[in-house]
């Protein structure tokens, strides 16, 4: 009876032991890091970098380098079709999961971003955590394409500058996937998506064949925030009208504010950390909102002769540099409002959470009311430290 037992027990164990009836080997896979789609003369070109492992690994202990990815594209009358064309160049099959960034043409954001966004977002195999990008003045392929002497893999380069943008300069604003379709779907929010493009060249110093080819524009740079309505761009802000609408938005980790002393000096003033909050509400009929800045910042340059061991000297710089983020606030309003009539900043959003009732009897006709929508300001700025020195040295260098 025992040994029946242990039989029966063994072949209902086996009936769970089916293995991976899905599984794909390693070796079998084109990992994919980066995707690329533009649109040119009606049709979209796919671009997929993929990494090479080996390569990424490889110490080149005399040996011939390898690129640490390839870079494929196709063409395609859809942008699913243009994906399974590719397979007829690439030796793998495409392997998605491991997307660091998406990169839309400008062609392809100004028809409309929705089918990109709808195919990636659908697969199983995607996760919706990349950022999405947009290419300005250039094309997603030549995004892919850029070389960079300290990242092997030009889509973690993308990736890994985002982040570190988005720290330390505030016209720099990272969307994932998934934050792009969520700001599609609510209402009283558009969608905005930071431009990428490529400046100037670099030089890496080196003397091998490879490094030896026709230079290219490969320097990257992320530079203005693309404003859309709905799912199609409709145009861009500038820098400074970018650190506005990180500032009324609450993205702002830290940047630098500029305050002219004369025609030719300056003072930096470093902003360590940034809080906004934003309420609306709907009053007599009218909808209003307040925006409400507190910042703190660090003396980080001087070239003035100023006294900063004065405390008049210190609340002079507040003033100032609550002027200058006004200023950068105001021209990001202002340009939303009377160019794109698109409410990027999420007034609409502030409104419905903080007075749903009102929220009802405008969102209707929100494009009109956001054009002509009543905006207060406040800014706060306090100066914590002017570095290890009070006044600069500046002024007391010997002269001929």
């Amino acid at each position: 009876m025992k040994r029946k037992g242990v039989l029966l027990l063994t072949l209902t164990l086996l009936v769970f032991l089916t293995g991976c009836w899905n599984r794909r080997e390693l070796n079998d896979l084109a990992i994919v890091m980066g995707t690329g789609i533009d649109k040119i003369n009606g049709e979209y070109v796919i671009s997929a970098q993929i990494v090479n492992p080996g390569a990424v690994a490889s110490t080149n202990s005399g040996k011939i380098s390898q690129s640490a990815v390839a870079t494929y594209s196709m063409r395609g009358s859809s942008i699913f079709e243009g994906i399974r064309r590719m397979t007829t160049e690439t030796p793998r099959r495409l392997y998605f999961s491991h997307i660091q960034v998406l990169v839309l043409g400008e062609q392809v954001a100004r028809e409309g971003i929705k089918e990109a966004l709808d195919l990636l977002f659908r697969d199983h195999e995607v996760r919706p955590d990349f950022y999405v990008i947009l290419a300005k003045d250039t094309t997603a392929l030549q995004i892919l394409s850029m070389i960079d002497p300290l990242e092997k893999i030009p889509a973690t380069k993308l990736y890994k500058s985002l982040e570190t943008g988005e720290k330390a300069w505030g016209s720099i604003v990272s969307m994932r996937l998934d934050e792009v379709i969520a700001d599609l779907l609510r209402e009283g929010v558009e969608p905005v998506l930071v431009g990428a493009t490529l400046k100037g060249r670099v030089q890496t110093g080196t003397t091998d064949i490879s490094s030896q080819k026709d230079s290219q524009p490969n320097l990257l740079k992320y530079q203005d925030i693309g404003v859309f309505k709905k799912d199609k761009l409709l145009g861009w802000l500038n820098e400074e009208e970018s650190i506005g609408f990180s500032y009324i938005t609450d993205k702002v980790d830290s940047t630098v504010e500029e305050i002219p002393c004369d025609k030719k000096h300056k003072i930096d003033i470093e902003i360590i950390r940034s809080k906004t909050t934003v309420n609306g509400k709907v009053k007599n009929g009218n909808p209003q909102i307040e925006i409400s800045v507190s910042a703190e910042g660090n003396v980080g340059e001087v070239a003035c002769p100023k006294d900063l061991s004065n405390p008049q000297t210190i609340y002079k710089l507040e003033a100032d540099v609550e002027k200058r983020i006004r200023e950068k606030i105001v021209s990001a309003i202002h340009k939303a409002q009377k160019q794109y009539h698109s409410d990027v900043f999420g007034f609409g959003q502030s409104i419905y959470h903080n007075d749903p009732k009102g929220w009802e009897k405008v969102k209707e006709d929100w494009d009109s009311e956001f054009t002509d929508l009543n905006v207060k300001i406040k800014v706060d700025v306090r100066l914590r430290r002017t570095g290890k020195v009070g006044n600069s040295f500046i002024p007391f260098i010997k002269k001929d």
